[in-house]
């Protein structure tokens, strides 16, 4: 696993927040830390249900992995929103990620070990990450004890692990029978809605996978050029944007069919 921070800024673990507890103000009222995170924490969870139920999770724009040297990549910057609707931000372009040896080798003789006849590969994903960072001396603290020092801010990273295995396509399949006879039903997109949705389930991996490396499993080796990284398996969120132009697109050639 390839992580963006240094030990010395460990990974926040935490529950994700309630959306539907929020802060209520009244004038007198005590703003202590829990009532301050209690109005962070509420804006997060509002912002990251409405990411993933309403926008959708995989790579909004960039976060490209390119060849560089023996057995290492880069990614290049970008966004994208994970499967639990956080927002993963790439600033910069990371440093070369040596793709691990020793997994490759596992993989690939566990692939011939079990005779697979699927293509044998590993995957690189990237996930969201939480560094506490900014010691601040506590002024508060216990009567008697030593001063301390607390975290002062809460650092949105990434995480960069490599995977054995082929990550899968992502299937272009209608998946409506209301859409699929030509003409929209209605009735059936609210039935699909109301109860074929499993809105409030939580992936349990809230990862997404941004490429795959196949591996050659005599030579237990990957990732030999650029022509050897597939980025079509990664999921892609469809933001209204890209929707218009995708219509627009679809609405303009049938015309020019039309016309022909």
């Amino acid at each position: 696993m390839h992580t963006t921070e240094s030990p010395a800024a460990p990974m926040l673990k935490r529950e994700l927040p309630d959306p539907t507890r929020r802060n209520r103000f009244f004038f007198g009222k005590l703003m202590d830390a829990y009532h301050f995170e209690l109005e962070t924490n509420y804006l997060n969870a509002k912002r990251w249900l409405l990411n993933r139920l309403v926008s959708g999770c995989g790579v909004v724009c960039g976060l490209d992995v390119q060849h560089h040297g023996e057995q290492e990549i880069v990614v290049t910057p970008g966004v994208a929103i994970d499967r639990w609707g956080r927002e993963i931000i790439v600033q910069a372009k990371t440093a070369p990620l040596a793709i691990p040896v020793d997994l490759v080798k596992a993989h690939a003789e566990w692939h011939k070990k079990k005779k697979r006849q699927e293509e044998c590969c590993i995957h690189v994903v990237i996930c969201y990450h939480e560094c506490l960072v900014d010691p601040t001396p506590v002024l508060a603290e216990a009567c008697g004890c030593d001063p301390v020092c607390a975290p002062g801010a809460i650092r949105e990273r990434y995480c960069i692990e490599f995977r054995p295995g082929c990550a899968p396509p992502v299937p272009m399949v209608c998946h409506f029978d209301a859409a699929s006879r030509g003409t929209i039903d209605y009735n059936e997109l609210v039935e699909w809605v109301t109860r074929k949705r499993r809105c409030l389930d939580f992936p349990k991996d809230p990862c997404i996978p941004l490429a795959n490396f196949p591996v050659d499993v005599d030579s237990c080796s990957c990732c030999r050029g650029p022509e050897d990284i597939d980025i079509t398996i990664r999921p892609i969120v469809f933001y209204n944007r890209l929707l218009f132009d995708l219509l627009y697109c679809l609405e303009t050639e049938g015309a020019e069919a039309e016309t022909e």
